[in-house]
């Protein structure tokens, strides 16, 4: 598609865990003084609403505490501290986050939303030895995901080295070539993965759109949204069918943060048609999207974060040593040659924005959708630049092997939900076909190919009175699947994949302790990750999260047929640099097993 922690990163670590405990006690003491008592209960709703859209929601509970009014409308948001410790690596992330959501209401038919988030990930600080541009370098790419294989391997005929280098951290800290040639791109500053939100895109601007409504004499409804937002198509959890409107950042915590959180705001006009009842159908509502922001795609991280999809971001911050072969080094004078020429990001222009058309209708209880979206592929393909001097060797340029593309993509989809009163039950599938996508290949660096993928979901509310006979468990069970229709032998991923998801969640002591567990396994790559969790409200307003993230994996490899050619003979043993893709990202990140404590104040 990380290694034992120094007696200074320990302290460090545990400097943090007392400033974030301690911190959020006395915020707690704070209103525990200003409250006479805890309220009895939260909204018991929760479970239904859950039923009714996603696990994601599901997962997220607003403080049952009425918002502010004042000049600007109501106000809410929130403080938060997540503190997070690696196996072997100590603190991973002490992110702290300010986020305030307004909504000022013209009239009735008229608002203005804005949502706005500040971030600082002290991690870079605390634990500077393991993360950020000072970091110790890995000592072999993938270190941080598997043993050494042979293209990592010093080996003899390059004189003693690996034919492919350990990765640079934060490039344009620390190697100006990787930094030119990566430039806007993953050249992240320590400050800009410190302070993430405030960039040259205003990412500290979460939301903030105008959102009109007219209502029409038939009983049609006309509404416009204009401004930086989220278009949510798709109700899937981890992995995403439907919703690729707005691409994501995987740095924050890989594919583990809530969607919502790590989608990317774009500025869109969204239009939207409610016709209400039409013919067989009980309702009719028609959108249109069009995304005329500059494209972005979606955020890896990059060498030196905690977080990188698929590693991708260390295999791009590396070098190949041809240079030292002893029969074809001569042809690179210049040294290493980089992994990665340029990264070709689209600029602006009336033809690069994207276009997205939905129907909406409900029959019966059925609700549908049909769905095309025009877009940019936000994942990056890898073209490969063949050396000039030496047409039709294989040989790679002397100044990078591949430069990055970002093609366009038509999609083609729609969804199906129906709810099961007498079962307290829903179905849900989503489903894409996708014309001109490109997936790494080893010839050319890529394959253009046509896709589908599609998510089977079922959520229910069951009774266990021997767990709880007070209230019901939530559990929901998710089955993706990804069939690649122009496979080739020498593409890294699985002509047909499959990946299946299972939550099982509680609610105790009037819904304010909700333990959980999330298990997802890749069943082609045998990945698998298990996430338990407890939410605990203190009050209505503070929130403490308690939770793990156990992965495993990783142990599929794939032939890199170079390192058989320029070494001469075969040297099956490969993880790099194919092998992340054949493992994904569960698999990949089967090193980053994690204790994780979330402090959250909601006003």
């Amino acid at each position: 598609m990380m290694k034992t922690a120094t007696q200074k990163g320990f302290k460090k670590s545990t400097l943090s865990v007392a400033v974030s405990v301690g911190g959020m006690l006395l915020i707690s003491a704070i209103t525990a003084a200003a409250t006479e008592a805890i309220p009895t209960a939260t909204d018991t709703a929760a479970t239904s609403e859950a039923i009714l859209s996603t696990t994601e929601t599901a997962a997220e509970t607003k403080p049952v505490a009425a918002k502010n009014a004042n000049f600007f409308g109501k106000t809410s948001g929130y403080i938060e501290n997540a503190t997070f410790f690696r196996d072997r690596l100590g603190l991973s992330k002490f992110r702290n986050t300010a986020q305030l959501e307004l909504e000022k209401r013209i009239d009735t038919s008229l608002f203005i939303n804005g949502v706005f988030r500040a971030t600082y990930d002290g991690v870079y600080d605390l634990n500077d030895s393991k993360f950020g541009p000072n970091s110790n370098r890995e000592g072999y790419l993938g270190q941080n995901w598997h043993s050494r294989d042979d293209a990592t391997t010093n080996n003899p005929v390059l004189g003693g080295k690996p034919f492919i280098s350990a990765p640079v951290p934060f490039v344009c800290e620390n190697d100006p070539t990787l930094c030119r040639n990566l430039k806007g791109y993953m050249d992240k500053s320590k400050n800009d993965a410190r302070f993430p939100e405030f960039n040259d895109e205003l990412d500290f601007i979460r939301e903030l759109y105008v959102d009109k409504t007219i209502s029409l004499s038939n009983g049609t409804k006309l509404s416009a949204r204009l401004g930086k937002q989220q278009v949510v198509w798709g109700k899937s959890d981890l992995f995403r069918v439907l919703d690729v409107i707005n691409p994501v950042d995987y740095s924050r915590q890989n594919i583990y943060d809530e969607l919502q959180d790590i989608r990317i705001p774009q500025w869109i006009l969204k239009a939207e048609s409610r016709f209400g009842k039409v013919g067989f159908l009980d309702e009719l509502t028609t959108s249109v999207v069009w995304n005329f922001d500059k494209f972005r795609p979606s955020v890896l991280g990059q060498a030196g974060q905690p977080y990188k999809m698929l590693d991708a971001g260390s295999l791009f911050s590396s070098y190949m040593n041809i240079d030292q072969h002893p029969v074809v080094g001569a042809l690179y004078p210049g040294g290493p040659v980089p992994i990665i020429h340029d990264v070709n990001i689209p600029g602006w222009n009336f033809a690069n924005t994207q276009i997205g058309l939905r129907t909406e209708g409900l029959y019966n209880g059925i609700t549908f959708t049909l769905n095309y979206l025009h877009y940019r592929q936000q994942l990056p393909s890898t073209h490969f630049r063949e050396h000039p001097a030496v047409p039709g060797s294989g040989l790679p340029a002397p100044d990078g092997v591949y430069d990055l593309e970002f093609p366009e993509v038509n999609l083609f989809g729609g969804s199906i939900d129906y709810f099961f009163p007498s079962i307290d039950s829903s179905l849900r599938m989503e489903t894409t076909y996708t014309k001109g996508e490109e997936l790494i290949r080893e010839t050319d660096g890529y394959q253009k190919t046509d896709m589908f993928r599609y998510v089977i979901g079922f959520d229910k509310t069951q009774w266990i009175p021997l767990l709880n006979s007070r209230r019901t468990f939530l559990i929901s069970a998710q089955l993706f699947g990804q069939h690649i229709l122009n496979h080739r032998d020498d593409m890294p991923d699985y002509k047909n994949d499959w990946v299946g998801t299972l939550l099982f969640q509680g609610f105790y002591d009037f819904d304010r302790i909700i333990p959980k567990v999330l298990v997802a396994r890749d069943f082609r790559s045998e990945g698998m990750a298990v996430a338990p969790s407890v939410d605990w409200f203190a009050t209505d307003n503070l929130k403490i999260t308690l939770a793990g993230n156990i992965k495993m994996g990783g142990k599929k490899k794939f032939d890199w047929s170079a390192n058989d050619a320029l070494s001469g003979a075969p040297m099956p043993n490969d993880y790099e640099p194919l092998a992340r893709f054949t493992n994904g990202p569960i698999g990949v990140a089967n090193k980053e097993d994690e204790i994780q404590l979330t402090l959250r104040y909601s006003f």
